[in-house]
């Protein structure tokens, strides 16, 4: 998961948002938060134009698996659920507070892109757990007939658990870390730690142990063969040529549209790591970020 820039709002959504909040609104004072009716009013904030702009905002990738996925079978998801939000630890007994979030259906600062697997009830789905002591935002109360505004937009006051890839960079909180590292490396395993609260919050929220196969896959197939030819060249003492590959291996797997740029980040500082690349000559490559 790597840090992301939605950009500018589409007009498209602004456009929604003044006519689809009021309607749901009146439905939410008439049959209250968790009714089918208030429901089947929060649509609108995924027409072409939106996704659109999010998918091409993403290069492409899902926001938290960091996977290059199809266009049309993926959907625009909600950071603040729209339908309720799960409070609870992942196989704990439920604890929803059915009343949150529909009124930000609409706000351009909770919309991703996301891949079906990550949105899906085995997933992120509803699950948005705050940190221990922090307050909810407020539910407006019914019937509603105040400004639809603060205090009911502003989220400031919320701590959650769940990294937001907007705001965080989620290199702050997790990071791939290898596993029976006797072996070759072709055939570690590695696995998502959290460095943080949230970082081991959001790992099992969206399972992403899950993701170690197509990680693993990944690595063995796209980076370890540059990564090898890098230290061919300079165990030769071809040091340019060794700087030279190193830079193309950082701009072909660390750029924002590379899938997994990430959890690659985290397998490049493992096996080339500051000291030998000082000592090699080669630079520090950055933290990968779509912002």
């Amino acid at each position: 998961m790597i840090r992301i820039d939605r950009g500018q709002e589409p007009s498209a959504l602004v456009t929604a948002r003044s006519t689809r909040l009021s309607a749901a609104v009146k439905t939410y004072n008439r049959h209250g938060a968790g009714s089918r009716e208030l429901s089947d009013t929060l649509v609108g904030y995924n027409t072409p134009t939106i996704k659109d702009a999010l998918y091409l905002a993403q290069h492409k990738k899902c926001a938290w698996c960091e996977l290059r996925v199809q266009y049309g079978s993926s959907p625009v998801e909600h950071y603040r659920p729209k339908a309720g939000a799960g409070r609870h630890d992942r196989g704990a007994p439920p604890q929803v507070d059915c009343g949150h979030y529909w009124w930000l259906t609409w706000t351009w600062a909770n919309l991703l892109f996301a891949c079906p697997r990550c949105n899906d009830q085995g997933h992120k789905a509803n699950f948005f757990p705050l940190e221990p002591g922090s307050s909810p935002l407020p539910v407006p109360k019914r019937p509603h007939r105040g400004r639809r505004g603060n205090p009911f937009f502003d989220t400031s006051g919320e701590r959650p658990l769940l990294i937001d890839p907007a705001i965080d960079d989620p290199l702050d909180h997790i990071v791939w870390k290898p596993l029976q590292t006797a072996l070759a490396r072709r055939d570690w395993k590695w696995s998502p730690s959290g460095l943080t609260p949230r970082g081991t919050a959001t790992i099992a929220i969206l399972k992403l142990a899950e993701l170690a196969d197509e990680m693993e896959h990944h690595l063995r197939i796209a980076v370890l063969p540059s990564m090898e030819e890098v230290e061919a060249h300079a165990a030769a003492g071809r040091n340019a040529e060794a700087a030279a590959r190193w830079q193309t291996l950082i701009a072909d797997t660390l750029a924002p549209s590379s899938p997994l740029a990430a959890a690659t980040w985290c397998a490049l500082e493992v096996w080339m790591p500051a000291v030998r690349r000082t000592h090699l000559g080669l630079s520090t490559p950055a933290r990968p970020t779509g912002a």
